[in-house]
This record gives C-alpha cells, sequence and structure tokens, in this order.
C-alpha cells in the first residue's frame, strides 16, 4: 500500500509572532502579513496540477484553521479541525516575551526543551512530542495512501522533522520555521516516517492577485 503523504504547513504570521510572544494553546489571530502570506499561498496552491489532495485538516486554533480556510477555498474540501494538532500547551508561560521567559527559566535551571520538564498547566516536551506523533500516525491510518494537507503551528512541524529525520528530542534543530512554509513527509502502512521536501517559502516571493486586491 502506498504511504500517507503529508503537506504540513505553518499558519500565517501573528503580531505575537512578530514580537515573539510565547503563543502555545492561546488564541492569537492572523495579522495583516499572516493573510497576506495565506493568500500568496492559496495562489501557488492553485497553480498546482498535481498532487491531488484529499483532505485537509487543521488544528483547532484560529491561526492554522483561518490560513488553511483561505490557502484551500479553491479546493471544494472541508477544513476538519482538531485539538490534536495544536501547538504546544506551554501553560502559565503563554503570554510571556519569549526571550525574556527563556533567560528568566535558564537562571532557575529550566529549560522547556529538556524532555521530561514538568510545565504547570502545560505540557513537557515529550508529552507534546507524543501527542503529536500519535495524532499523525491515526491520520496515516485513517486517510491510509491518501495526500493529506495540515496545516498546525512550528512546534508541530519541529516535531515532524523529528520522526521523519530520526532525530531525538535533545537534537538542537538548526533554522527558523517559517510561516506558511510547506514541509512533507509520508508514514507508511507500517507506522515509518519519511522525510521529503522542508521549509519550502517559495509561493512568499511574488505577491498574488489577491494580495493586490486586498492591499
Amino acid at each position: 500500500m502506498k504511504p500517507t503523504h503529508f503537506w504540513l504547513i505553518r499558519h500565517g504570521e501573528t503580531e505575537w509572532n512578530a514580537s515573539r510572544r510565547l503563543q502555545g494553546w492561546l488564541d492569537i489571530p492572523l495579522s495583516d502579513v499572516g493573510l497576506a502570506q495565506a493568500r500568496r499561498l492559496a495562489a501557488y496552491l492553485r497553480s498546482l496540477e498535481k498532487p491531488e489532495f484529499q483532505a485537509v485538516l487543521s488544528s483547532d486554533l484560529s491561526r492554522a484553521a483561518d490560513t488553511a480556510r483561505i490557502a484551500t477555498a479553491h479546493l471544494g474540501l472541508p477544513v476538519a479541525t482538531s485539538e490534536a494538532l495544536r501547538e504546544r500547551n506551554y501553560g502559565v508561560h503563554q503570554g510571556l516575551d519569549w526571550a525574556a521567559l527563556t533567560k528568566d527559566l535558564s537562571t532557575q535551571g529550566i529549560s522547556l526543551r529538556k524532555p521530561d520538564q514538568a510545565i504547570e498547566d502545560g505540557e513537557s516536551f515529550q508529552e507534546f512530542a507524543q501527542r503529536i506523533a500519535n495524532a499523525f500516525e491515526a491520520l496515516a491510518r485513517e486517510y491510509a495512501g491518501q495526500n493529506v494537507m495540515v496545516f498546525a503551528h512550528g512546534g508541530v512541524i519541529d516535531i515532524a522533522w523529528r520522526k521523519a529525520g530520526g532525530h531525538s528530542l535533545l537534537v538542537k534543530r538548526e533554522g527558523t520555521i517559517l510561516n506558511t512554509s510547506i514541509n512533507m513527509f509520508d508514514i507508511s502502512a507500517t507506522g515509518t516516517w519519511q522525510m521529503g521536501d522542508w521549509n519550502q517559502v517559495g509561493h512568499l516571493d511574488a505577491p498574488s492577485l489577491d494580495d493586490v486586491m486586498h492591499t
């Protein structure tokens, strides 16, 4: 049987992305920049002949779900949302400035990237990674052998990169996961993950007709 082929796409930019505040499960909307990115992505997806997608799925947080609806309206497919595809729950740390938070926690000997570090009212890195792995492996079974587009978050893409690339949670990932980047991977019928093209953002290089119409 063919593997399930995923296009995993990060949501468009929010004002909190731009100011580097920790969003987590907080439902922060797309900014004007993020809306423009979603429209550029839509123009790119409309230009493609293949692959043909059988499903569009998204985190239920609006920054992902709205990106999905804008970018895939031409496909005529419903956007199915799921809490299982949400960003990591950072609990009491959500809403804080990322740089200041990281510095403050490091003075206490706490690292949000330590796999088993407990997070008050939130998830450890390990718990988050397991949630995301379980979610995608369940989707691979549900949509076995099909092409599926998923809209989610930077943290979700980080975990997919680790699973598909065979990297442990202790490995430091280089580079930035860009807003509306396209990240491709397969999951076989036996649950094996295989990396494809990653962090593709060529569609952001030129404004779309829709983008021009909305300025």
